[in-house]
């Protein structure tokens, strides 16, 4: 079976399930609170760098939380249906399967990730009345977001399947605490690189730095230094998610599904 047809009945599955309705939801029910949350706290003096700010480090803060019940849901899913004997016994190999169930998961969040920035430029736009939107700024931000995040992807759906759904989701509850206190506050400024629940929240922030308005406040010498920072965040992401879901895959290869999920 082809690679596209693994990813397109892996789409089937999630229909009629908890997965389509966080899929179509939240990039809609997110934006809006953020548009709505601004409209009544307007400040003359760099506003877009708040904006940009609040809706990034808010949204790269909960995807542990939200990629842990995304991979939970896979997996129970899939143990309701035959206590994975579909996975374990089908006409697809383990590995294609396993590679073709986290593509999806990446393929859903980079969507919803690039709708809710976008539904969040038009608010800006026509809600907010924001002038000179930094339009490629944001969409940046996006995609350091989701690159920052990759290995959360690996590394939950490995745990929803090898411990369940109770475990992804604790883990998760970590991470969002981890990611809010490394990568959200000023403790992390020396460490952030090491900690995986970070780097979203991390990544995600640096087109901010190109601003103008920030480049006038923090100097030409220092933005250079955020340079490294960047290359150095985004190797260690990438690497970690190649990592995670190499030892996953194996894993998943040699796993019996014996088991038992609570």
């Amino acid at each position: 079976m082809s690679f596209l047809r693994v990813l397109f009945s892996e789409w089937i599955k999630t229909k009629r399930t908890a997965i389509r309705w966080m899929m179509w939801i939240a990039p809609i029910i997110y934006p809006l609170f953020m548009v709505w949350y601004f409209s009544h706290y307007h400040t003359p003096v760099f506003w877009q760098v708040k904006i940009y700010r609040g809706f990034f480090e808010v949204l790269a803060v909960s995807l542990p939380i939200i990629l842990s019940l995304l991979t939970g849901l896979m997996s129970y899913q899939e143990e309701k249906a035959g206590n994975f004997m579909n996975v374990l016994s089908g006409p697809i190999s383990r590995i294609q399967w396993y590679v073709g169930k986290l593509t999806l998961l990446v393929l859903i969040a980079f969507a919803d990730i690039l709708l809710a920035t976008i539904l969040m430029l038009i608010g800006m736009k026509y809600v907010l009345q924001a002038a000179h939107i930094h339009y490629d700024l944001f969409f940046q931000g996006a995609v350091l977001s989701m690159v920052g995040s990759l290995i959360l992807f690996s590394m939950h759906l490995f745990i929803s399947f090898a411990f369940g759904m109770g475990a992804s989701i604790a883990v998760g509850s970590g991470g969002f605490l981890i990611s809010a206190i490394i990568g959200a506050t000023s403790l992390g400024d020396h460490i952030w690189s090491y900690i995986p629940w970070a780097w979203a929240v991390r990544l995600s922030q640096f087109p901010m730095l190109m601003m103008p308005e920030v480049k006038q406040a923090l100097g030409t010498q220092l933005l250079h230094s955020y340079s490294p920072s960047l290359r150095e965040g985004t190797v260690y992401a990438l690497l970690g998610f190649i990592i995670v879901t190499i030892i996953g895959s194996i894993w998943f290869h040699r796993w019996e599904g014996n088991k038992p999920h609570e």
